[in-house]
């Protein structure tokens, strides 16, 4: 259950829209939008994916780097640290205020062949749900798609471009979290949800880094057939940390957070094929899948520009810094009349 009055993102015409007029009216905003009619006819072809195209596409033998789901579609989630052998022995890490939780992944990337991935989007049984989800995958993984992504949408054209990633799997659920760049989200098959809370709600939804626990994926032993299992191992407990995930379950907020879960406030898109959402820098965001009934696809393509806001480094590891105008962009907020004799925009963090 989601607290708070909900609002619903806008959806607008980008045939009314310009490059440049996009980044006034939605980036300097900091404001989210979905774009309708966004996707020339040059992305008609991904539209048309399902596990058995993409199948014919990747070359033979080829293998792919995917992560495996728990079996609610999760692949990070915040759990009690002694569940994990050894937590009690770690050392401290700065910035860390609940040592009794980490932030747990269902598994390391596993390397598995296309055909396996494939046959996983239909639920075999053998293998855990796999998620394509990002990390550079078009570049390292899914290269053989490429020739079907026509960059990225023209809409993006006055931001600073990085590279687009992938996203394909089924019933897949993001924990909520907020990324550091601009995202210009296609979806391709099927639809996602996306339940929103703006930047300035972080000081509601961080409570010091979380430390990130990885389980171990176990597959059942040959000839014993049944599902294989995610083992909690002492190994599992490393000393990367995260500022970017919500300390807590926002659907079931524990007492010590429900003050501050009463303030949130909710935003909610829901994102069909051929539509785009622009998610801005620092948005909060979970994200669930709807596949395509037909085939059990839900494929999106999220292209990244450099923010067009940045956060500075707090002298506290505990807690994000205070957002401020991207320098990058001086030149192009010169151009629009953008431009500002204040260093900080505190509007950003008050929305």
């Amino acid at each position: 259950m989601v607290v708070g009055v909900t609002t619903v993102v806008e959806r607008v015409s980008a045939a009314d829209l310009t490059p440049d007029e996009f980044v006034r009216r939605y980036v300097a905003e900091n404001t989210p939008v979905i774009l309708q009619g966004a996707l020339s006819e040059e992305w008609a072809r991904c539209l048309q994916w399902t596990p058995e195209v993409i199948e014919r596409l990747a070359p033979p033998g080829a293998s792919v780097r995917v992560a495996p789901l728990n079996a609610d579609g999760r692949d990070k989630w915040v759990e009690r640290a002694e569940l994990w052998p050894g937590a009690s022995e770690v050392d401290p890490i700065p910035g860390i205020v609940h040592e009794d939780l980490v932030l747990a992944v269902a598994a390391a990337r596993i390397e598995v062949s296309v055909s396996d991935f494939v046959t996983s989007l239909k639920g075999n049984g053998l293998l855990p749900s796999l998620y394509a989800d990002g990390a550079s995958n078009l570049e390292h993984s899914f290269g053989f798609l490429a020739s079907e992504i026509p960059g990225c949408p023209d809409i993006g054209r006055s931001l600073l471009y990085r590279r687009t990633d992938l996203w394909l799997g089924g019933k897949t659920l993001s924990t909520l979290h907020f990324d550091n760049y601009e995202n210009i989200f296609a979806q391709l098959v099927g639809a996602k949800e996306f339940l929103l809370y703006p930047p300035g709600d972080t000081q509601y939804l961080v409570d010091g880094r979380l430390r990130k626990a990885y389980a171990t994926w176990r597959e059942p032993e040959p000839g014993c057939g049944g599902y294989g299992t995610f083992e909690r191992l002492a190994g599992g407990l490393s000393t990367e940390t995260v500022l970017n995930y919500a300390a807590y379950n926002i659907h079931s907020p524990p007492p010590e957070f429900a003050e501050r879960a009463a303030k949130l406030r909710p935003t909610v898109a829901r994102v069909e094929q051929g539509e785009v959402l622009y998610l801005p820098f620092g948005w909060w965001h979970q994200v669930q899948a709807v596949p395509s009934p037909e085939h059990g696809l839900c494929a999106s393509a999220a292209s990244f520009f450099e923010p067009f806001f940045v956060r500075l480094q707090p002298k506290s590891f505990a807690k994000p810094g205070p957002l401020v105008p991207n320098p990058r962009y001086r030149q192009l907020c010169k151009r629009l009349g953008l431009d500002s004799d204040e260093e900080e925009d505190d509007s950003v963090d008050a929305k």
